[in-house]
């Protein structure tokens, strides 16, 4: 049986001064990636079991105090 994987890209902003601090913790989810950190802006990648999970973590990011924002820009769902 197949099992769907879903990919999201996200920009969280944050403060400048500890963007790169902020980032380390994002990376610390599981099945999550940083790519950028410039400006106060982290481009994480997440992979999910279902778009719940994405969900979940996406909030759970935007409920940290330091997190000015979070914006999805791109979700797409493979079948492995």
């Amino acid at each position: 049986m197949s099992t769907p994987v879903h990919i999201a890209s996200v920009i969280v902003r944050t403060r400048v001064e500890i963007a790169q601090a902020f980032a380390q913790r994002i990376a610390a989810m599981p099945d999550t990636e940083i790519h950028a950190v410039q400006d106060g802006k982290i481009i994480a990648v997440l992979e999910a079991e279902s778009e719940r999970e994405l969900a979940d973590r996406i909030d759970e990011i935007k409920q940290d105090p330091w997190v000015l924002g979070v914006n999805l820009v791109f979700h797409q769902m493979d079948v492995t």
